[in-house]
């Protein structure tokens, strides 16, 4: 029955992330409370707060990657059992402060298993958008550079910016990025929300066959200014769930 639900939700293309109550304490102290949002098709939710907050926390315990203690998601209305083999591509893709990269060429880490469901035009595009395209021309051996073990031969910011561009090749109902400062000058990182929000014409040229969702860890106003909505987080609580204005 789980995975028969499973399946069932997962056809369905993302109209609403419901997160309500999602509690995890760290056993020495630390974590977060009660913390409830809703995730509408097509929005940009920025998550701030100061260091310690909560920020990485809440996004690790909403996909699975930490158990919850509390609480409860839910997509378009069907409980989410599982979030863990939920939230996945085509559902949801993450983009960690220090992404998984592997011992292989930049086009197997960025392809990961999709072949030839992924074309040429397609795969540039996604490179182009995530601001890696300058990194990638200045690589005389482009897409087939050996990167070494966990990608130890790019820079922390080209690591970042590669698992953007993965995580766009998979057109995701829902994108988690948790902080592209490190990665994003805030030039290229305002091109970046430019291309994903900028209309279908750069949505259609990415792929997404419906106007992608994303969470995004952030601190950095020309974020801010672009979300619909903004989670300020303290201590792990809400401090305030606002509209952007409030944030100028």
């Amino acid at each position: 029955v789980k995975d028969r639900l499973g399946r069932a939700i997962a056809s369905e293309p993302l109209h609403e992330l419901r997160v309500e109550g999602l509690t995890y304490r760290y056993p020495g102290g630390g974590g977060i409370s009660n913390i409830s949002f809703t995730l509408t098709q097509g929005s940009l939710t920025v998550i701030t707060g100061r260091v310690g907050a909560g920020k990485t926390t809440l996004l690790r315990v909403l996909l699975g990657l930490l158990p919850k203690q509390s609480g409860a998601l839910y997509w378009n209305g069907q409980p989410i059992l599982d979030p863990a083999n939920f939230l996945v591509p085509p559902q949801a893709a993450y983009t960690p402060q220090i992404p998984q990269l592997f011992s292989a060429s930049l086009r197997e880490n960025l392809l990961l298993g999709l072949g030839d469901a992924v074309g040429p035009e397609q795969l540039d595009r996604a490179i182009a958008t995530a601001v890696f395209d300058r990194d990638l021309a200045a690589m005389p051996d482009g897409l087939d550079t050996l990167i070494g073990t966990r990608g130890f031969r790019l820079s922390g910011g080209q690591k970042q910016r590669a698992a953007a561009a993965r995580m766009l090749l998979r057109q995701p109902a829902l994108m988690v990025f948790d902080d592209l400062s490190s990665a994003l000058d805030v030039e290229t990182e305002q091109s970046l929300w430019e291309q994903l929000f900028g209309g279908k014409q750069n949505r259609d040229k990415l792929g997404f066959v419906y106007p992608p969702t994303c969470l995004v860890v952030s601190h950095r106003q020309a974020v801010l200014q672009r979300a619909d909505q903004v989670i300020d987080l303290e201590s792990g609580q809400v401090r305030l769930a606002s509209q952007p204005a409030d944030f100028t």
